[in-house]
């Protein structure tokens, strides 16, 4: 287990998708009536009534734009990002025809007849929170045949037209500006304290929303502001979910605002994106946060809605199938493959290849293998060239960091079953039934066995008992004894020689080692928070390696006992590495080969339908 500083990977760009770690088919995906917020009373809600994917690339994707016909996005196939058009519904793709090698597509004219777009520069601060000295120019691109034209001398990250194409609306670092559609008599209306990207008019072009980026505080919010820069305001103050709102549009007629916010899968670390709707309120009526609607739950996280701007969609159709009753959003589906560092090769190599998994752990023989699929979260069993596969647990439970016991019969596991106490099973390594390793209240992790698999020590959670704390169980007795002096620490490894115990401190801060024969515990390495993750010990216990996700480029150190300064042993580099629920992984293979979790997870377009009453 690793502590409160983990990384989340996030794309880098103002998506803002986070990689959902709930499992399922899409038919669980959000496909019920709209969850209102709270408190809010019964009544009919916008819902999601189906799910389509419509693009099947595997190509990373952003800035999605959408018409009844057809769909734009910015994707990334190579370094260099390039705009699709997918038609509808054939889901047919092409690239759009551009004088430039790195683009963006920012938004779609009210005619549909050419794109927005913003060709990025190196140096250049589009696509990142952080704003820059450096913006991207903007120029507009024939959707057909054409040339591409500069809009003004306007620069900046993200811009968008008005409903009526007359004016643009930009922003530029921590400012907000409005425009003529030709760039012209370009004006500020309001300066925010972060950064302003993902600006929309409200369809009759009064109203202006946008998303704020407080870098420092690793938050975002929605913003409202009149066109003429009166009245700001944030616009979900007062909503549990607000620091992680962005990225939201209007419905054709106005009457909904679609966005998205983040939220934690329970019992893990792992954040969802999910969208919702707000009714539009009339000037001057402060909506209620219980007037939210969620449309989507899970399994998948979605984000970078788009919605057509046909205001007269639902007259034209009457069987109610127009695109106010569509909208189209990036889902990001999990996966992720176990690669070994090889040290000869610098190379990272997939060790069962074609599944994709986490927390692999060898049988003490190296013969066997067991892993927890992605994104199911399920247990599993296999060869160790990942033939013969047994499913060990079944949905809804969630495993997590598995462990062999020493004669190879049983496997000990985390459960981190939704709204329950992460909890350590044992399950037999040949398939049956799972037993709880002890029925407490409270939970466990870190299953640790001893040399002869006669007990097992975990980090044992009990707010009765104080919090955190190390507890050695003895399978003969069923005693459980605590270690002295272990309240507050976390994540135990214990010593293969038996003799010693690391752990963690509360602030995350200090590597700790306690030795039996003195039953003392001392500080063994004080680094920055967030230093040391995955603690493994080396074969000999002379060593406790470590995974460093702060200090420079990501690697792995070591320290030896009885010294407190760490040394370099393998260096990342540009590993794309999955997140995880516990943050990212590391193991060991039999032959000591460090294992990483690549991520391998893809973006695709898919449909959305929706009932708006």
């Amino acid at each position: 287990m690793i502590g409160p500083s983990y990384k989340v990977l996030t794309f880098k760009t103002p998506v803002l998708l986070a990689i959902a770690a709930v499992a399922g088919t899409l038919a669980a995906a959000g496909l019920l009536p709209g969850s209102r917020a709270r408190g809010a009373e019964s009544a009919a809600s916008p819902r999601v009534t189906s799910i389509a994917q419509i693009t099947h690339d595997g190509f990373r994707k952003t800035n999605l734009l959408a018409d009844d016909s057809q769909l734009f996005v910015t994707e990334s196939p190579t370094a260099n990002r390039v705009i699709a058009k997918v038609s509808l519904p054939g889901s047919d793709r092409s690239l759009v025809s551009s004088p430039f090698s790195n683009l963006q597509a920012l938004d779609l004219s009210p005619d549909h007849s050419k794109l927005l777009v913003a060709p990025m520069q190196s140096g250049s601060s589009a696509g990142s929170s952080s704003g820059g000295s450096s913006y991207d120019e903007f120029w507009t691109l024939p959707v057909a045949a054409g040339s591409a034209q500069r809009v003004g001398d306007l620069t900046g990250r993200d811009a968008a037209w008005s409903a009526d194409g007359r004016q643009l609306v930009f922003s530029k670092g921590s400012t907000l500006f409005v425009a003529g559609a030709n760039g012209a008599q370009a004006h500020a209306v309001f300066t925010a304290n972060g950064t302003v990207f993902g600006p929309h008019f409200s369809p009759d072009g009064q109203r202006i929303r946008f998303t704020v980026s407080d870098t420092a505080q690793n938050t975002t919010s929605l913003w409202e502001v009149k066109q003429d820069g009166s009245s700001p305001h944030p616009l979900l103050a007062n909503w549990q979910h607000a620091s992680t709102a962005c990225c939201g549009s209007w419905t054709a007629d106005g009457r909904y605002y679609v966005f998205q916010a983040q939220q934690t899968v329970p019992n893990t670390a792992t954040i969802v994106t999910e969208l919702w709707a707000l009714p539009d309120s009339p000037p001057g009526v402060n909506f209620k946060t219980s007037e939210l609607v969620q449309l989507t739950s899970g399994p998948m996280s979605f984000g970078n809605a788009s919605l057509p701007r046909e205001k007269n969609a639902r007259d034209k159709n009457p069987d109610n199938n127009g695109p106010d009753k569509k909208l189209w959003a990036i889902g990001v589906q999990p996966q992720g493959e176990v690669v070994k560092y090889d040290r000869a090769s610098k190379k990272f190599i997939p060790v069962i290849p074609g599944v994709s998994a986490t927390d692999l752990a060898f049988s003490p023989d190296g013969k066997w293998i067991t892993y927890v699929a992605i994104p199911e979260g399920t247990l599993w069993r296999s060869r160790a060239n990942g033939s013969d596969r047994l499913q060990l647990t079944s949905a809804p439970d969630r495993c997590a960091l598995p462990v062999w016991s020493p004669d190879g019969k049983q496997i000990a596991y985390v459960s981190m079953s939704p709204g329950q106490s992460w909890k350590l099973f044992l399950v037999p390594a040949a398939g049956g039934t799972s037993q709880e390793v002890i029925s407490e209240s409270g939970g466990q992790i870190d299953a640790n066995w001893s040399a002869d698999g006669s007990r097992l020590m975990f980090g044992d959670f009990r707010q009765s008992a104080g919090g955190l704390s190390i507890r050695i169980l003895d399978f003969k007795t069923r005693n459980i004894e605590t270690i002295p002096g272990s309240d507050g620490l976390f994540s135990p490894r214990w010593s293969p020689d038996g003799r010693y115990i690391a752990a963690l401190s509360p602030d995350n801060t200090t590597l700790k080692l306690f030795d039996f024969q003195t039953q003392k515990w001392s500080n063994w390495l004080v680094e920055t928070a967030g230093s040391v993750s995955y603690p493994v010990w080396s074969k000999d216990s002379q060593y406790i390696y470590f995974d460093d996700l702060v200090n420079g480029d990501e690697s792995i150190r070591r320290v030896k006992v009885g010294e407190n300064h760490p040394e370099l042993s393998v260096v990342l580099a540009a590993l794309d590495r999955y997140p995880g629920a516990l943050g990212p992984w590391i193991g060991r293979t039999v032959d000591g080969s460090w294992m990483f979790v690549r991520d391998r997870s893809t973006q695709e377009v898919y449909q959305l339908s929706m009932e708006l009453p």
